[in-house]
């Protein structure tokens, strides 16, 4: 061991011994208990959300030096030091965003339960390059219909009526639907609740459809795209579908972005920035005749 590593080692024992003699550690306020009251608070959300949050918990709460016993003593630098870590492994800023987020989330938990400052305030998102989104062409679109299976096409179809996420078409249940069969009603990301219109297509095909895994839905995909010989695609290129063939036909971004279940209008344009581009090409042509 190195010197100056030992010295930083026997000054986290120190600190650790003084704050035990002190007295000055409660154990409701220990970084440990605070975090298992964080779990159950995150119960809310789905198992899968969950799993990403106590997987990134786990992470960020190893990080952090052995004299932190106390959520008091956790601040913003330690909040920077593991955003570093993470880039230094190779991680993106979209990756080292998602952790950020959720170790927000704990602060803000246990800072407005106890309160006190939030370490977590002063530390900001990072840039991220656009995502790679898969957008399909019509002709792509069109062969991928003619096909697929009556099965695989009923799926498809639904998804680019819908616009729904994988995950919520595995969860959509008989009670999502209105009695009229014209609506439906599902709880997206975050718990939010939404309501999309049925149009004819999709109320054809909900009798018949069978729900599949996120992951049994991309297989589907995946084998799709290799007979139509084109690259690859997922459920969410129909997601993508829905939005643009919208956009396309005028209805107006803030109602797609509510029937997406966007928590904001700003994520709708960064995704479909190409689609309003070319909505607006020539739209000063108007001006000519003043």
């Amino acid at each position: 061991m190195e010197k100056y590593q030992a010295v930083a080692f026997f000054a986290e024992i120190e600190a650790q011994e003084r704050l035990v003699r002190s007295g000055d550690v409660s154990h409701s306020e220990s970084v440990d208990t605070i975090a298992e009251k964080f779990y159950r608070h995150i119960k809310r959300h789905t198992i899968r959300t969950q799993g990403h949050y106590r997987m990134v918990m786990a992470r960020f709460l190893e990080s952090l030096p052995g004299s932190v016993l106390r959520i008091q003593q956790i601040d913003s630098a330690h909040i920077h030091e593991y955003l570093y870590q993470l880039r230094d492994a190779g991680s993106k800023n979209r990756t080292a965003n998602a952790h950020l987020t959720v170790i927000k989330s704990f602060c803000r938990f246990y800072a407005g339960r106890y309160k006190i400052a939030n370490p977590a305030t002063e530390v900001k998102m990072l840039a991220e390059d656009p995502a790679n989104v898969r957008f399909l062409s019509p002709d792509e679109f069109k062969a991928i219909i003619a096909i697929a299976s009556p099965l695989a096409r009923d799926r498809l179809l639904f998804l680019a009526h819908t616009g729904l996420r994988a995950t919520e078409f595995y969860e959509l249940l008989p009670t999502a639907i209105s009695a009229d069969g014209t609506t439906l009603t599902i709880t997206g990301k975050g718990r939010k609740r939404r309501s999309l219109p049925l149009n004819h297509t999709a109320r054809e095909i909900l009798p018949r459809i069978r729900p599949a895994t996120p992951n049994a839905l991309l297989l589907m995909c995946y084998r799709i795209a290799a007979k139509v010989n084109i690259p690859k695609f997922g459920p969410h290129s129909m997601r993508h579908w829905f939005a643009t063939q919208l956009l396309l036909k005028g209805i107006k971004i803030a109602f797609v972005s509510k029937m997406l279940g966007h928590a904001s209008i700003r994520t709708t344009e960064q995704t479909y920035a190409h689609i309003l581009t070319t909505d607006l090409a020539n739209a000063t042509d108007v001006l000519d005749s003043l």
